[in-house]
């Protein structure tokens, strides 16, 4: 009987970058939670060929080959991708499949490897972990960024994990992904941050006191009204930042309007995942997450459309088991 892998995935709401400026000797660090869905979902088994079946098949090929290469492995091995991550809306989609591919197989060949190494080895981490942490263990994660190394970001350094905590079961994440441009992502992204200047240390400042004295308390305090208000403040701050490249504080009118809506809807904190295009409101209770549900549904049909689903927290991070 062969050994069959399943891996199932967190995806992830990334809620910003602490630190473009880099005058400390780190540079990047970020923050996130995990969420239930969307996911991927895939399982790999040995094989007297090399295939790979479902959705992303040549994306997961290529992924597939990168760790057997890297890791010396001379074996076929049939994958098939029963679900994945829409791509580039800023759930976390690269991260978590090329992560569910790698952990797969160590599994399947017995590659003693933490997760972390994974992750670089499969050309991830190039600026946060938040990815990468929500996939090992999920909850809220904060990241400490990138080491420097004569002004410059050392590629291969791991961003440590400086804060971790279960996330409150009861708090609720409205998602909208509305019909609009995709996030950016690869050439587009890097040209972006490259157009980007320092971050005044003043800003850096403020996100780092809002997280420390405000978010990561209310968080530990199960306070939904303080760590909104904070989150909310972080994303306009870290938004304004990225304005120029963006186009805006967030990414596009649609994502603009969104935000404001679940805002008067009584959301207690929103903000836009990463690049966009997807949104959130965080509201406590599944009774207020389904009335923001339905009415957020109908503003997004009356204007450019999209899809919109309610987000439990992930605290465990990816399934991965023997099947």
């Amino acid at each position: 009987m062969k050994v069959k892998v399943y891996v199932k995935t967190p995806a992830r709401l990334h809620f910003g970058l602490i630190d473009m400026n880099g005058d400390m000797g780190r540079f990047f660090g970020g923050l996130g939670v995990g969420i239930d869905r969307p996911n991927v979902i895939l399982e790999a088994q040995p094989s007297e060929s090399f295939s790979v079946t479902g959705e992303k098949t040549e994306l997961v090929m290529s992924l597939a080959k990168r760790f057997l290469e890297t890791y010396h492995i001379n074996a076929n091995v049939s994958i098939h991708v029963k679900q994945t991550i829409p791509e580039h809306a800023g759930l976390g989609s690269g991260t978590q499949l090329a992560l569910a591919v790698a952990a797969a197989l160590a599994k399947l060949f017995q590659v003693t490897a933490p997760i972390q190494e994974l992750s670089i080895a499969m050309g991830r981490m190039k600026r946060t972990g938040v990815g990468t942490a929500v996939f090992e263990q999920g909850g809220f994660v904060v990241d400490g960024g990138k080491r420097m190394k004569g002004g410059v970001v050392v590629a291969e350094s791991f961003p440590p994990l400086i804060f971790r905590q279960p996330f409150p079961e009861d708090w609720k994440f409205v998602v909208a992904i509305p019909d609009v441009k995709k996030g950016l992502a690869k050439i587009e992204e890097k040209n972006a941050f490259g157009r980007l200047p320092l971050m005044p240390s003043d800003l850096v400042g403020e996100i780092c006191r809002l997280i420390m004295m405000k978010l990561l308390p209310a968080l530990i305090d199960r306070d939904i009204e303080s760590f909104g208000d904070a989150l909310t403040k972080i994303q306009v701050v870290v938004g304004d930042y990225f304005a120029g490249v963006q186009g805006g504080t967030f990414s596009s009118l649609a994502a603009t309007a969104g935000i404001d809506f679940m805002k008067a809807c009584g959301a207690h904190g929103v903000g836009q995942s990463s690049w966009g295009s997807t949104v959130y409101g965080l509201v406590q209770g599944e009774t207020k997450a389904k009335t923001i549900l339905s009415e957020l549904e109908a503003f997004l049909q009356n204007n450019d459309g999209g899809q919109v689903f309610i987000a439990n927290a992930n605290n465990r991070g990816a399934t991965i088991k023997q099947v």
